[in-house]
């Protein structure tokens, strides 16, 4: 994704950047459609040597989608759950300092 990047152990509700409860579906759809693209998808072919999964962009305009034609509130709370979905998933993943020890 090419959000701008977002940290959900912020403080409180002013240190979030601006655009965290916003969800742009023209930005959504150009990634889901980029992915299905004859060269992403014989790209990944060549390097991985099966097709690209656009599930996970899928999902997102799907996301957006449901932001736009729901209350604000509602809209707000659904990004929310997204977001932090999102952060604990990326934590989640292992990280190069799990590999690499400090010398001293």
């Amino acid at each position: 994704m090419t959000d701008s990047p977002t940290d959900v152990r912020l403080g409180s509700e002013a240190d979030l950047p601006f655009d965290y409860y916003t969800c742009k579906a023209s930005q959504a759809f150009d990634q889901w459609f980029g992915c299905l693209t004859v060269g992403k998808q014989m790209s990944s072919y060549y390097r991985y040597g099966e097709k690209a999964g656009c599930g996970k962009h899928w999902k997102k305009l799907q996301l957006c989608m449901a932001v736009k034609v729901r209350s604000e509130e509602s809209g707000k709370a659904l990004m929310r759950e997204y977001r932090e979905a999102e952060a604990h998933k990326r934590n989640s993943l292992p990280n190069v300092l799990d590999v690499w020890t400090k010398r001293e």
